[in-house]
């Protein structure tokens, strides 16, 4: 009877022993799957945060192309801008100055500036529309024969000139000097030949009592020099 007692008691304790060693496999295998969805989902969520952040990365990439464009063309928007508003300031000033004025437009007279073998040539505007000049004027000097009675050409000086405006009825100088002959072989002038800067047409002056007297042109250094257009009666300039 006690022996059927301890087998009974045997098999109660084998059979709570399978029953822990049986739920401790279950509680395992729960765990372990558990595990496995987690890391699962956390593989899901890495591949996730690596898709978004690669769509980030080409949606950054695009928004600074767009954005460089955008500068791109704002840029060129400020340059055209400027260039047109460098053209309308040329325009502006080109007809503020008018046109260059023509030959055919001039009426040309001399004078004396008061000061000895000093002559100032005058240039009045008889046109309808202010003209502008700059530079130097052509100069030749002409005998009382006529055309075919020429001497030396005018030197320029080394002064500087500089845009000069004159509106109808108004007028602009400049200044022709010379070095009067000392000796036997002179030769008097009694006209000057005068082509007004960037012209090619030229027109006589008759100098009246101011004839030019100097002598024969000998090497390079004429006796005859020119100042550009601008020239001040009274100033000296």
């Amino acid at each position: 009877m006690r022996v059927k007692k301890m087998s009974a008691l045997a098999l109660i304790v084998a059979a709570a022993g399978l029953s822990l060693t049986a739920c401790g496999s279950s509680g395992g295998s729960s765990a372990s799957a558990h595990t496995s969805a987690s890391n699962a989902g956390a593989s899901h969520t890495s591949a996730s945060t690596a898709a978004s952040s690669s769509t980030g990365g080409q949606n950054s990439t695009s928004t600074s192309t767009a954005g460089s464009s955008t500068s791109g063309s704002s840029s060129s928007g400020s340059s055209t801008g400027s260039s047109k508003g460098s053209g309308l300031s040329a325009q502006n000033q080109s007809a503020s100055a008018g046109s260059l004025c023509k030959t055919d437009h001039l009426a040309l007279s001399a004078s004396a500036t008061g000061v000895k073998d000093q002559i100032v040539v005058n240039l009045k505007n008889t046109g309808s529309g202010k003209c502008s000049m700059h530079g130097f004027p052509g100069v030749q000097l002409v005998g009382p024969d006529g055309l075919g009675d020429t001497g030396p050409d005018a030197a320029r000086t080394e002064a500087s000139g500089s845009t000069v405006s004159i509106g109808p009825g108004e007028e602009t100088r400049f200044l022709l000097r010379y070095i009067p002959s000392t000796s036997g072989s002179a030769k008097t002038y009694t006209r000057l030949s005068v082509t007004p800067p960037n012209e090619k047409v030229s027109e006589i002056v008759n100098l009246n009592d101011l004839a030019i007297t100097i002598a024969a042109p000998s090497g390079d250094a004429p006796d005859v020099y020119v100042d550009p257009i601008g020239y001040h009666v009274g100033s000296g300039e």
